[in-house]
């Protein structure tokens, strides 16, 4: 069971339409989530579809500092890595190009039932507008807790936004995530600028880069493991494909 998928930076393509390029990378991985890699020229505005609670969420991870996120209440400047998550189709937002061309990734996933329950029960306040640097550490037993150098940071929480989540991973080698395995997470990584690590599956081991993206599906043993002047540094996307399930644990 389980399987992984790669997608070089090099097989991206550009295709401008208005100031904006919007490619689908690994198209079709799975049916629930859609993630695009997104360049918006220099001074550009772009007024991004809105979705309705139920229907979608959405959210943008900016790549670089440029421009602001435009709402009727104020500006999100884009001064370094950031999330915006906008309010479902409840209040109108547009993303606008600095002097430099605004480089962004766009994440859609579908909506189901299951959704809908978990975050009338309890969800994250939206809009929500985060710097990576201000995510919440958190640790592991392969990680931290393992003798790993790797910090770890929750940016999008689990259970607090359905059943989608994003978190940051980030340390600099000689350095390792251990081997673990998600039973019920659908997983993307998108390696960050300056990052080169090899990604450990039961299939063998690959040698990822900057701008590269990986989907493991359910079920895949997977790890990471970075060498002297390599740095392991990526986001990581989920998909609580069935919610989060309650975790026993031997006692």
């Amino acid at each position: 069971m389980g399987k992984v998928s790669l997608q070089r930076k090099e097989d991206i393509k550009q295709n401008f339409i208005d100031g904006l390029s919007r490619y689908e990378l690994l198209a079709g991985a799975t049916e629930e989530v859609k993630i695009f890699r997104c360049t918006l020229k220099a001074g550009t505005k772009w007024v991004p579809k809105q979705y309705a609670y139920g229907e979608k969420v959405q959210w943008f991870f900016f790549l670089n500092p440029s421009g602001y996120v435009g709402t009727a209440e104020c500006a999100y400047n884009i001064t370094d890595k950031a999330i915006f998550i906008p309010d479902f189709d409840r209040a109108a937002f547009y993303i606008q190009a600095g002097i430099d061309d605004l480089e962004f990734l766009h994440v859609e996933g579908k909506m189901n039932k299951m959704d809908l329950a978990m975050m009338n029960d309890c969800h994250i306040v939206l809009p929500r507008f985060r710097f990576l640097k201000d995510a919440w550490r958190y640790t592991e037993g392969f990680t931290g807790d393992a003798g790993s150098n790797v910090k770890s940071h929750m940016v999008i929480e689990h259970e607090y936004f359905g059943r989608y989540s994003m978190g940051w991973n980030c340390g600099i080698g000689p350095t390792f995530i251990g081997e673990h395995v998600h039973e019920d997470l659908e997983q993307w990584y998108f390696v960050l600028e300056g990052s080169s690590f090899t990604y450990i599956t039961k299939d063998g081991e690959f040698e990822v880069n900057e701008g590269d993206i990986t989907h493991t599906a359910q079920g895949t043993p997977h790890g990471s493991k970075s060498g002297e002047g390599q740095n392991i540094d990526y986001i990581w996307i989920e998909l609580a494909t069935n919610g989060y399930l309650p975790i026993t644990y031997d006692v």
